[in-house]
């Protein structure tokens, strides 16, 4: 194993997490009105969708993008849930009271195993959650074909380095995911109830341009 190709692949990393979309506004309304531990499930959601999405782009790239050119309407359809998405965070941006807020960490014991179920079944619906995020998005599969190439054919990587420079690259943004996660879960306790209903109605407008750009936007390959 390469140091460089590792170096290369927390570089690349670091790009992607610079870059904004869906959802970093998603991680951060839910770290901020929910809790480090929701955005945090989400976000392995993100992390499981991408990781299908590079293997993939690896060895279907080609039928791949054929089936976006061919099926080109499909891009409308995750516009559509994203633009719904951004309406319901703005008509539900009114946040429970401070000491009023229900949770399943909060609740009190009423048995072991009615609350174990419950945060299991919450943990899978928020990874579910990360995974459809990736999955409506057309332009993640993109840009993974061509993150995909550019190794191959631009930097040579080739082989078990090609494991060694992607598992980099996924873990860097997986690890500065969690930042943003740490610091807007701190702002939790700090925001008025009047903030955090203007964060919500913030992030339903970007999910709202995010599906209108997907509408205007070619999402494939040349």
């Amino acid at each position: 194993m390469s140091a460089t190709i590792v170096l290369n692949g927390i570089l690349f990393g670091m790009l992607l997490s610079i870059l904004i979309g869906p959802v970093f506004f998603v991680l951060i309304e839910t770290s901020i009105k929910k809790g480090a531990r929701h955005a945090i499930f989400i976000d392995i959601g993100v992390l499981l969708s991408d990781v299908l999405y590079l293997i993939a782009a690896f060895f279907f790239s080609e039928k791949i993008n054929h089936s976006i050119k061919e099926f080109a309407y499909l891009k409308y359809v995750g516009a559509a849930l994203f633009i719904g998405m951004g309406i319901v965070s703005i008509i539900n941006k009114k946040s429970p009271q401070k000491g009023k807020r229900i949770d399943i960490d909060g609740l009190e014991k009423m048995g072991n195993n009615p609350v174990s179920i419950m945060r299991v079944r919450t943990y899978f619906a928020l990874i579910g959650k990360g995974i459809g995020l990736n999955a409506i998005n057309p332009a993640v599969l993109i840009y993974w074909i061509g993150a995909s190439t550019y190794a191959t054919e631009q930097l040579n990587i080739e082989g078990p380095n090609l494991i060694y420079y992607f598992s980099a690259t996924l873990a860097t943004m997986f690890g500065v995911d969690l930042l943003k996660i740490y610091f807007a879960s701190k702002l939790k306790n700090k925001l008025t109830p009047r903030a955090l209903d203007r964060v919500s109605i913030i992030v339903g407008c970007c999910l709202i341009f995010f599906g209108l750009v997907i509408c205007f936007q070619d999402v494939y390959v040349q």
